[in-house]
């Protein structure tokens, strides 16, 4: 075997039992470095359990016959779904329908026989407000992520909540919808510091936005942090890359993609699911995007 290097062959393998040793990752847009983390996390665990990494991308336009089309060719050893694939229910019926393990990123509601990872994104919001209001800001406003991502309601909802118990109104003029894509957060920038009174702080639900309203900042000729703070959300490497660095909140997305391989595994050897989620600790950056309010 050494001599002639054989290797095992990956479909042989699935033929001989019920295992494919692939792993689906369901995406609704592959876009964005937070998705591009999931997907190295969850290739370097695979490679260590001897199994490989299929994406696909789904959407709420996707129908049950394609979902089942996809399930059925590659009988897949298990399926990590990041949101809002996570919440899809046309998905998560086909997969429970076919036993198949499933892990979901992200999501809003728990699933029976399926293990939820996450992180608190209502506690981490909460947290990046604070630390804007301690600096003396009073007008901020708020780039909210895609809607259909139970997380970017979360930190909509804590970063309004936040500003109403510190006794600070929100201004919808400072409110502005983005998609989680950095040319949503430059047409929500725009929006935002297009007004005649602008805020002094910009709050974006990713680092992708944040990173926008730096570029949209001086575009208007405004100074960052001097005349706006910025702040992010995930901390890709794109936070610490633009100038200034973002201050953000540290998301381990690596992490979670491995720890649900881990758990798929340990599904797939008949282990019990976790009738709880695991939920991650975020962790809070200070950058140079932030600083005290003029």
């Amino acid at each position: 075997m050494r001599k002639l290097e054989y290797q095992p062959n990956l479909y042989a393998r699935s033929l001989a039992g019920d295992r494919s040793y692939l792993v689906g990752l369901l995406f609704d847009d592959p876009q964005g470095d937070y998705l591009s983390g999931m997907q190295r996390g969850a290739m370097r665990q695979c490679r260590q359990y001897g199994y490989h990494v299929v994406v696909e991308v789904f959407n709420q336009a996707t129908t049950l016959d394609q979902i089942k089309s996809f399930l059925t060719k590659l009988s897949l050893s298990g399926v990590i779904l990041t949101p809002p694939v996570c919440d899809n229910k046309v998905v998560l019926a086909a997969l429970a329908d076919r036993n198949i393990p499933t892990v979901r990123i992200s999501p809003s509601k728990p699933f029976h026989g399926m293990v939820d990872i996450k992180i608190d994104d209502y506690k981490a919001a909460t947290l990046m407000t604070e630390h804007l209001i301690a600096l003396g800001h009073k007008d901020i406003g708020f780039i909210i992520g895609d809607l259909e991502h139970a997380d970017a309601n979360e930190r909509y909802r804590a970063f309004n909540n936040c500003m109403e118990n510190a006794g600070l109104t929100v201004n919808s003029d400072w409110v502005a919808q983005g998609s989680y894509l950095f040319e949503s957060g430059l047409a929500a920038s725009r929006k935002i510091l297009s007004q005649e009174k602008k805020p002094t702080a910009i709050f974006a639900s990713n680092d992708d936005m944040a990173a926008a309203a730096l570029v949209v900042a001086d575009e208007y000729g405004l100074s960052v942090p001097d005349d706006l703070s910025v702040a992010g959300f995930d901390d890709i490497p794109l936070a610490s890359a633009v100038s200034p660095a973002l201050t953000t909140m540290r998301q381990p997305v690596e992490t979670m993609a491995m720890i649900a391989v881990e758990q798929l595994v340990k599904l797939k050897k008949g282990d019990s699911p976790l009738q709880i989620p695991l939920v991650m600790d975020v962790t809070f950056v200070q950058r140079h995007s932030t600083t005290t309010a003029p």
